[in-house]
Parts: C-alpha cells; sequence; structure tokens
C-alpha cells in the first residue's frame, strides 16, 4: 500500500505513470488505514498533517512506480510544479507556485539530500538510491533555508545504511532508452559500523534528426556512483555519516529545431553538446542529549561543465563548501514549546571562460546566517509557529579579457515567519501563514562586452496562505485547499540576447494561485488520486534600467504554468495463490500554457500527457512492469527562444516510448 500523504494543498502528481506499480492498490489482507506520515525538511521531525504550510511527501515505491529517476522530473510528483530542462539539464527550470528559476545559478527552489545543499546542476541527475522519500514545502521558505529559497524547497531523504544485508536492483529498456540500479548495504562491524555502495545510470535516446545529413542525435548518459559510511552503535546517542559520490552526464541534448521542422524533430546541424562531471562529500552527524538533538551537516560540491551550445563554447567550473549546526527538540516529549536554532555558512567560488572573446570571469560568495523557528502548542488543538532569519552575504568578482572588472558588495537580509495551525476536530485543520524569501544581490557571472550593466540589487518575497486539510480517520479520504498571494520586490530576471543573456533586476512580480488535492481508497483495490493547480504570476510593475523604455508590466512570468491538473486509476487483482497480484494503471497530465520569455511572444500551448501501464507484483522482492508513456505520442516544447538568423526555435519533450521494467530485492 502506498504510504504517500498529500499534505495540504500538494498531490502526487499523476502525469507519466511510466512503470505502474503500488501507488493506491492494496493487497487484499491490508487495511487501508493510513499511519502518520513526518516530515523532515522543516528541519525538525514533525507529523506532516499539523505543520501549518502546504507539504508535500511521496515515497520512493511510488517514484519507481512512475518511472521517476531524477529531480529534475519531480513535477510528475507534485502538483503546481513545472520542471523543464532549459537549453540543458544542468541549468533545469523550476517553478513552484510561479516562482520560477529564471536565474539557473541560483533557482527559485532550493534541493537538498538529506539535508545538505545540492549544487543547481543536480537536478539533472539521477536520484540516489536507497531513496526513502522526497518532501515538497511549498512557498517561500528563507527562515528556515535563507537565499534562493522562495518557491520552496525539496528535501530527498535516503535511507541511512544500517545492520541489515541487503541487495536492491532495477532495470528497464523502452523505446528511448534505459536505466539500471544496483544498491549493496551491508553491516562492517555488527551493531557498529555499516556502509553502503551504490550504481546507477541512465541512457535517453537521440530525440533529433539533423538536417541533412540525417543523423540520429540528442542522446544523454547518465553515470553516477556513491559509497557511505555510517557509525552509529546500538544505544549511543552518536550517529555519523559520511558520504562521497561522483557523477558524469555525456549530452548532446542541446538540439534546436525551426518552428517550421517542430513536428518533424529536425535539428539545426550546429555543434552543441555538453559533459557535466559532479563530485561530493558529505558528513552528516547527530548527537542525541535526550531532550533535544544536535546535528552538524558539512558538504563539499564540485562541478565542471565544457559546454558547447551552437557553436559557441562557454566552461565554467564551481565549487561550494557549507556548514550548518543546529539543535531541534524532541517533539516526542510533549512540551509546550518545539524548536529549532541554528547557524549556518557557507563559501562557493565560481569561473566561467568565454574563449571566443578571451573571457574569464570569477567570483567568490560567502554567506552566513543564524536562524531560529518555534512551535508553541497554545493547546491541544492550537499551534503557533514563528521563526526568524538574519543573513550576510559578501561578493568579490573579478574579470579579465575583453570586460575588466574588480569588485566587492556586501549585503544583509531579515527573512520573517509566522504561521498558526487548528484542529477543528480529529479529522479537519486549518492553518495560516505569513512567510518571506530573501535573494542577496551581486555581480552577473555572464560577463561579456554586450552587458550593459554588471550589478544587481537583492530580490525579497512576502507571501500570504492560508489553508485546509482532511484526513478520515480510516485513511480512506485525504483532502487539502489552499490559497496563497505574494509579491516580489526588485525580482532577478535574465536579460539580454539568447546567448548572452545575464542577471538583472526586473521590478515587481505578483503570484496567487489555489491548489486542491483529493487521495481516496474507495475499496482495499481501487486507488484514485487528483488535484490541480491554478496560478497567476505577473509583471505588476516592471522596471528594468537596462532597457528603460520597454514596459512588460502585466505580462506573464516565464515558465510559470496558469494552471496544471492530475488525474491516477489503479485497481488490483490478485491471482492464484503464490502468483502475486496484477495491478493495470492510467494516469492523465494536463500541462497549462508557458511562456520562455518576458516578452510573451514565445511559448508552449497547454497540452495533455496520458500514460498506461501493467504491473505484476510477484511479490513484496519481485514486480515486473511494462508501460507506454505518452500514449499519444504529443509533441510539445520545454524551451524556446527567439534568434535572429532562424526565428523562433525550440527543444522538445519525450515522445511516446514503449517499454518494460522488472526489480530485485535481496
Amino acid at each position: 500500500m502506498s504510504r504517500t500523504l498529500l499534505a495540504s494543498a500538494s498531490v502526487l502528481a499523476l502525469s507519466s505513470l511510466a512503470w505502474p506499480g503500488t501507488a493506491g492498490a492494496q493487497q487484499k489482507e491490508e487495511t487501508t488505514v493510513l499511519e502518520p506520515i513526518t516530515v523532515t525538511a522543516t528541519k525538525r521531525v514533525q507529523e506532516a498533517f499539523e505543520v501549518p504550510a502546504t507539504v508535500a511527501i511521496v515515497e520512493a515505491q511510488e517514484l519507481q512506480d512512475r518511472g521517476i529517476a531524477s529531480a529534475g522530473e519531480l513535477d510528475r510528483a507534485f502538483v503546481d510544479t513545472n520542471i523543464r530542462s532549459r537549453s540543458n539539464r544542468a541549468y533545469t527550470n523550476v517553478t513552484v507556485r510561479g516562482q520560477s528559476s529564471v536565474d539557473y545559478y541560483e533557482p527559485s527552489v532550493q534541493l537538498y539530500v538529506d539535508g545538505l545543499p545540492q549544487d543547481p546542476s543536480i537536478f539533472s541527475q539521477l536520484l540516489p538510491a536507497g531513496l526513502d522519500s522526497v518532501e515538497l514545502l511549498y512557498g517561500p521558505q528563507g527562515t528556515l533555508y535563507g537565499r534562493g529559497a522562495i518557491g520552496g524547497v525539496i528535501n530527498v531523504v535516503t535511507r541511512k545504511p544500517d545492520n541489515e544485508l541487503r541487495v536492491d536492483t532495477a532495470g528497464a529498456l523502452h523505446t528511448e532508452g534505459g536505466d539500471a540500479s544496483l544498491l549493496l548495504n551491508t553491516p562492517i562491524i555488527d551493531g557498529v559500523i555499516y556502509g553502503d555502495a551504490a550504481l546507477t545510470f541512465r541512457r535517453e535516446a537521440d530525440q533529433y534528426t539533423l538536417l541533412g545529413s540525417g543523423q540520429e542525435i540528442g542522446g544523454t548518459d547518465d553515470l553516477n556512483g556513491r559509497i557511505r559510511l555510517r557509525y552509529a552503535p546500538d544505544d549511543s546517542p552518536l550517529d555519523v555519516m559520511v558520504s562521497t559520490q561522483r557523477g558524469r552526464v555525456d549530452s548532446t541534448e542541446e538540439q534546436f529545431v525551426m518552428e517550421s521542422m517542430f513536428n518533424d524533430r529536425i535539428a539545426l546541424p550546429i555543434d552543441s553538446r555538453y559533459r557535466l562531471d559532479t563530485a561530493s562529500f558529505g558528513v552528516n552527524a547527530s548527537y542525541d542529549l535526550d531532550f533535544a538533538t544536535i546535528t552538524a551537516l558539512t558538504g563539499y560540491q564540485d562541478r565542471k561543465l565544457d559546454r558547447t551550445t551552437l557553436g559557441f563554447q562557454t566552461p565554467e567550473d564551481q565549487t561550494t563548501f557549507s556548514q550548518e549546526l543546529r539543535i531541534a527538540s524532541d517533539p516526542e516529549l510533549g512540551n509546550a514549546l518545539d524548536y529549532v536554532v541554528g547557524v549556518y555558512g557557507q563559501r562557493l567560488d565560481f569561473e566561467r571562460r568565454t574563449p571566443l572573446i578571451g573571457q574569464v570571469s570569477q567570483q567568490t560568495i560567502d554567506s552566513y546566517a543564524i536562524f531560529g523557528d518555534l512551535a508553541w502548542h497554545a493547546t491541544d488543538r492550537l499551534d503557533i509557529s514563528p521563526g526568524l532569519r538574519f543573513d550576510y552575504e559578501k561578493a568579490r568578482a573579478r574579470a579579465d579579457g575583453a570586460v575588466t572588472i574588480a569588485g566587492e558588495r556586501s549585503f544583509g537580509g531579515v527573512s520573517p515567519k509566522l504561521g498558526a495551525s487548528y484542529a477543528l476536530d480529529d479529522e479537519w485543520r486549518v492553518h495560516g501563514l505569513f512567510s518571506t524569501g530573501y535573494k542577496a544581490g551581486g555581480f552577473t557571472r555572464n560577463v561579456t562586452p554586450e552587458n550593459i550593466a554588471f550589478t544587481y540589487d537583492p530580490q525579497n518575497t512576502y507571501n500570504g496562505e492560508t489553508g485546509i486539510k482532511y484526513r478520515a480517520l480510516d485513511g480512506s479520504l485525504e483532502a487539502s485547499l489552499s490559497a496563497y498571494y505574494n509579491v516580489t520586490k526588485d525580482y532577478q530576471l535574465f536579460v539580454g540576447d539568447v546567448y548572452l543573456k545575464y542577471l538583472q533586476n526586473a521590478g515587481e512580480v505578483t503570484a496567487k494561485g489555489i491548489n486542491l488535492a483529493v487521495r481516496a481508497n474507495p475499496t482495499e483495490r481501487l486507488g484514485i488520486a487528483g488535484g490541480l493547480g491554478l496560478n497567476r504570476t505577473t509583471f505588476t510593475k516592471y522596471e528594468n534600467s537596462v532597457n528603460p523604455g520597454i514596459d512588460y508590466t502585466g505580462n506573464r512570468v516565464p515558465y510559470a504554468p496558469e494552471f496544471t491538473a492530475n488525474l491516477a486509476l489503479d485497481y488490483a487483482f490478485d491471482l492464484a495463490e503464490g502468483w502475486g497480484q496484477l495491478i493495470p494503471r492510467a494516469g492523465m497530465t494536463y500541462a497549462g500554457s508557458v511562456f520562455f520569455d518576458e516578452t510573451n511572444t514565445i511559448g508552449q500551448k497547454g497540452f495533455f500527457l496520458v500514460d498506461l501501464g501493467l504491473s505484476w507484483k510477484v511479490s513484496e522482492q519481485v514486480v515486473a512492469d511494462v508501460f507506454v508513456n505518452n500514449v499519444f505520442d504529443e509533441t510539445y516544447a520545454v524551451y524556446g527562444f527567439t534568434e535572429a538568423t532562424y526565428g523562433n526555435l525550440y527543444q522538445l519533450g519525450t515522445g511516446r516510448a514503449f517499454g518494460g521494467r522488472v526489480s530485485f530485492k535481496f
């Protein structure tokens, strides 16, 4: 039985149920009662139903059943979310509640794995083996997460190495590629030290035909390996996990088609390719004081992107070191006040090179913060949750070549929060929330002679939200509804020619909308889930010093769909004794229209995707699936821009795929 909790207004998006499994179907002898689900993305353990905000959780099995293999595909698991590769997956655009990641170096939705911040390019890579669940906090999360967490935070949680010897393996083949994964977990010193090793690989087939030559192009190879060691003696308050990981993506996906060749997928014959190498090291240590837990998180990441787009080479490197230390109360003690208090520091070093003009630009950014978040259980029904964060950031920039820069800028930010949650009874709960988000100013990273300005100011977001949640005592129905309204001052937007875009402030943006989620198990065999998001995100005061004569007030913000909807059905049939279950599935998703730039002259109309599949669940250890993705072979754009020579150019989403998958657990 799926244990996914659709807390508040989010829902398991039901698009592309690529590898059907157990999302709503239950074995005959199982009960439909859902156990309480806890969330850790709030940096302390809380029951998701009681969090005074919109939270969504989806567990690993359901992601596997749907064929969701990377963070960049998670919009198929969360409503009012849109994730699309923008030119290449290292620059993935993430939009939640209309907050678009138009700054691809500092996305508006931040990604964390086991509490550690991830380089934005990680959105392109496979989700980690040994996955436990993925959590999404909707809306600005500046109090807990600081810079950049404007649209929300995605927190990926893995199963830590433990004292059980096990092997998990899975593989899929389909007409658009395939993937494979292997995880080995083993005790090293029984009851004291444990370890695991994981390897994942994905191949995406060529998606385009080159104009003139007829060559097939546009494929991707993604290989990732990870090793972890954990020291956690039985009955000891100390738990330390050390991890190291390396990944490589080789791709020619950056192919572009003219509007006249859209349906034929014929790409321009201009050199476009990249190699993305990533390496990371992390330490996650905690100490249980009985009344609270101290946690120390240390992370280091190194990425190298060697990229050529339409013959234009712009390699870049980035290293990030982060350290967080916090203390969080134990909610099981039942105290009137729960809390999390911490400090955070980060250093980021960046270099971008443009060999064509001999340009090298470098930046070092130091960030520091102190934060606190409380939950006062005023009565047995009422919780009040204030929070506050102070950020300080210093950016130093240097550029040599066609443009020379040597400068330093400092910024400070305050991010308050106030939430309240009230239980009307055991099944109904309402909440209200005021939250804020903050992005520091700085120096643009793309330095060229075409830039009119090289610096930009901080961005601040102010958000209000209210919602109601319902959870039946017997677990047969969950529903939620929330509404939000937020205003962003000094919105940071990439401007300029497509080859030479750079970051500037563009005035005021307003986002407003509602989320609805429903999940039902009318019988122990039938699962139904659905959700929709309505959103309107516009420039309410367009002010761009680079182009003072142009006014886009009233235009929609790029990459922010106004309507998203999902529906999924599954039904479990019991087979003869010892043969398990047969589970047919159907899924549909609708993605509303989006624009690809602030002029609102190029975009993608709304479209439906339909997916069908059949799962044979032999046992908990053995599952086999067959599936059809994008049944009607819908052709749609995920990215587009206007180019002087060729007109409108587009990148396309994946077409119809037939395939199968098997997974084994030992």
